[in-house]
């Protein structure tokens, strides 16, 4: 035992990925507390103050996209400080060494990529992308200004944040 944690269990894990075939990491909320975002269902996370059936759906975005956008420049601010913590960064290592060939994550902050990882399928999309809900064109975050109510596109449709990518 090194403090609370047995060794045995994570010397098996250790072995079982170096000799795996294909292994993959999947990730979700926990990963990145470390990295200063909370989970999003924890005390102090953002369905604390915001009631999902209000904000996590297309629909209500369509409905109140005003309201959706408060929250999002909130969850913005936080997910623009967030830097990769030492999980983030270990994962990265491992699919450069080829011990993992890619990691599927809940996530949308972007640290896995800023911590190096190459192949991340996200499956509620990256925050830092945007795509137009009238032309589907693609912006990056930085493109986008999130000081209107609601951001528009050139075209004028609406923006929506958490465009996925998959590899």
């Amino acid at each position: 035992m090194i403090g609370a944690i047995e060794v045995e269990p994570i010397k098996e894990a250790a072995r079982l990925i170096k000799f795996a075939d294909f292994a993959i990491a999947l990730t979700g909320a926990g990963i990145s507390v470390e990295s200063g975002i909370p989970a999003f269902r924890g005390k102090n996370g953002l369905w604390a103050r915001y009631d999902p059936s209000e904000y996590a759906h297309i629909e209500a975005f369509l409905r109140h996209p005003a309201k959706i956008w408060q929250m999002l420049r909130e969850l913005d601010g936080i997910l623009s400080k967030a830097q990769p913590n030492p999980a983030h960064k270990v994962l990265a290592e491992m699919e450069r060494e080829g011990y993992l060939k890619g990691i599927i994550t809940q996530n949308v902050d972007n640290l896995h990529q800023k911590a190096g990882s190459q192949k991340v399928c996200e499956f509620h999309g990256n925050a830092f992308r945007m795509s137009c809900l009238n032309c589907d064109r693609l912006y990056k975050r930085e493109e986008v200004d999130l000081n209107q109510t609601v951001p528009r596109c050139t075209c004028g449709g609406a923006f929506k944040a958490g465009y996925s990518l998959f590899w």
